[in-house]
């Protein structure tokens, strides 16, 4: 019997395996063998991690990114149960979820019968315990500090952002931003979404260099960073936050929104500006440009081994 069955949906989600095996631990990524615990990951594993630890009658940690707003609202969650392995759904009366409802209520189902919901931030663990009622434990995961490092100092052109293209990840408000510059600095983008259109056309409106990428490979994500003047995150709502982390770790100049993980996890490394703010924008840019490489000290405790430390502990409970 393997001690944790580790449901994942991506690479990312097993950085901390590795340093867990070096600790001891017996960690299956896939297959249907019985294990002492299973976690679950991601949203998106969710469902299949429960219907697995109901079955083989073990404990399950919920790990919880986020909880986006807009899919929410001010709703509540409808009625989910597992019946003989396959998950009923009763929708409520009256204000429910916005949109997602049986996906988020059944997030929510599970949540409310695992052993413990783990969480990356304050920000997400307070949004687990108001929109699930569900008591969490705060156990930040990391970024990958195997792969993002820092590179020989060389040119550094263009503001960078990476993350999917959608309306709340922010990227029109970059390329406003380069436009307010003289000459017009050049963005590059690097994600996949239905935002994609619309930024395109915003460039070209405003004359900014732009240039969007949508499959990037992982080696080519990490020179982007290195080769970046400056890397801009200007997410409206981050359970988390990787892409300032990873400019970070590659001693690349970053502005970041002024949302609570950015806070919570950043220090004083990166430049703050204010939401919905251009001129706030504009400013932390050119102080980024003109400053600096960001300490990297800052990172200490989300890397992948002070994770692992942390996962170590918190499955210690479940395996002793």
């Amino acid at each position: 019997m393997d001690d944790v069955r580790w449901f994942a949906p991506n690479r990312f989600c097993t950085l901390v395996v590795p340093r867990l095996r070096d600790r001891g631990l017996s960690i299956a990524l896939d297959g249907d063998t019985p294990a002492r615990l299973a976690i679950a990951m991601d949203a998106q594993v969710a469902a299949d991690a429960y219907r697995y630890a109901v079955r083989h009658r073990c404990p399950l940690i919920h790990y919880v990114w986020d909880l986006p707003p807009w899919w929410l609202g001010r709703g509540r969650h409808d009625w989910v149960w597992l019946v003989a392995g396959r998950y009923v759904w009763l929708p409520r009366l009256g204000r429910r979820y916005a949109a997602r409802r049986g996906f988020y209520s059944r997030l929510r189902y599970v949540a409310a019968h695992a052993a413990a919901v783990w969480v990356p931030s304050a920000a997400t663990a307070t949004s687990v315990r108001e929109r699930f009622g569900v008591a969490c434990r705060q156990v930040p995961f990391c970024f990958d500090s195997d792969r993002f490092t820092p590179a020989a100092a060389g040119l550094r052109r263009g503001l960078l952002s990476v993350s999917r293209l959608t309306p709340q990840k922010n990227h029109a408000a970059v390329i406003r931003a380069a436009a307010r510059f003289e000459p017009r600095i050049p963005v590059r983008i690097i994600g996949s979404g239905y935002d994609r259109a619309a930024l395109e056309r915003l460039a070209t409106e405003l004359h900014v260099p732009c240039t969007i990428e949508s499959d990037s490979s992982e080696t080519e994500v990490v020179a982007a960073y290195r080769v970046a003047e400056v890397v801009v995150c200007p997410s409206t709502f981050e359970g988390f936050g990787l892409t300032p982390m990873e400019a970070i770790a590659t001693a690349t100049p970053v502005v970041v929104s002024d949302i609570p993980p950015h806070r919570e996890f950043l220090g004083t490394a990166p430049h703050f500006f204010r939401l919905d703010d251009d001129d706030s924008l504009v400013a932390a840019i050119g102080a980024a440009r003109a400053g600096p490489p960001p300490g990297r000290d800052v990172l200490s405790r989300v890397t992948i081994e002070a994770a692992a430390e942390r996962f170590s502990d918190g499955l210690t409970p479940y395996l002793g």
